[in-house]
């Protein structure tokens, strides 16, 4: 039987010029291989690998999401991710890319929830209008068209390194600490992400940073950025936090925090950076 972790953890390396599983001789080849060209290396997009986990506040681990990104010569990036929350039973795959502001370019989602598919999108973004393909259990078969008043800015596709993205629409320059922001779209209005895939346009967005911030995990230690993210109150009253600790220009997620979030006791939880390599 196919394990799909370990097929993951393969393709997203061998994506990254990382074979996880690659023979010492292959290696050597392509070391060798690379000096004999170093035009081809020069021209190689960049490549970064990495895993976060999940933990309840119990400390329990509740989840975890393999991803990499791949940072073109042309400025288009890509981010894979393969996202599993054990207490939801929901299971993520996204491929989504974006320009070099992470302005959502294309995107494809694909859900199981507890064991069973759900559904299955393809988006595309232009300046004009968005566009999502999608094949769902619950929907059926459906073709969105949706016109945009301004060009979509972001994407909640729900990995929580997509999470991250989101906070390049700050703007550093103003003097603001608080700053809010509009042209947002969104696969699914849960908080695990796990209806859908269906587009919809986001409201808007509160961010407040809070400062820059060393943060070490078990992936090393990280100057970050700590953001904010300002949310409305749920149903119950509660006011959910989330804060998210991130990499300067790449907006990597090192921690996650969120508070009257989750389904345990204290709806607390968190996102830890624990494997990186670039």
């Amino acid at each position: 039987m196919l394990n799909r972790r370990s097929f993951f953890a393969g393709a997203i390396g061998a994506a990254g010029g990382l074979s996880l599983a690659a023979p010492v001789r292959a290696a050597s080849s392509a070391a060798t291989h690379a000096k004999q060209n170093p035009a081809l290396v020069a021209n190689r997009s960049r490549n970064v690998v990495g895993k976060l986990l999940y933990i309840s506040d119990d400390g329990a681990e509740r989840g975890r999401e393999w991803f990499s990104f791949t940072y073109r010569k042309d400025k288009q990036v890509t981010l894979r991710a393969y996202c599993e929350i054990d207490d939801t039973r929901v299971e993520r795959d996204v491929v989504q890319t974006m320009n070099e502001r992470f302005h959502p370019l294309d995107c494809f989602v694909r859900l199981h929830v507890k064991g069973e598919f759900l559904g299955t999108g393809w988006i595309r973004v232009t300046e004009e209008e968005a566009e999502c393909e999608v094949a769902s259990v619950v929907l059926g078969r459906v073709h969105q068209v949706m016109p945009l008043a301004a060009p979509a800015t972001s994407l909640v596709s729900h990995p929580i390194t997509a999470d991250g993205l989101l906070m390049a629409g700050f703007d550093h320059s103003r003097p603001e600490r608080i700053q809010t922001w509009t042209a947002g779209l969104s696969t699914s209005p849960l908080l695990d992400g796990g209806s859908g895939p269906f587009l919809a346009l986001g409201k808007e967005r509160s961010v407040e940073y809070v400062g820059p911030e060393k943060i070490t995990t078990p992936a090393g230690t990280f100057d970050t950025h700590h953001y904010r993210l300002l949310m409305g109150k749920r149903s119950d009253g509660r006011q959910p936090t989330y804060d998210l600790w991130c990499t300067h220009p790449d907006f990597l997620v090192v921690r996650g925090e969120v508070g009257n979030y989750l389904s345990n006791a204290t709806g607390f939880g968190r996102y830890e950076l624990v494997e990186l390599s670039a």
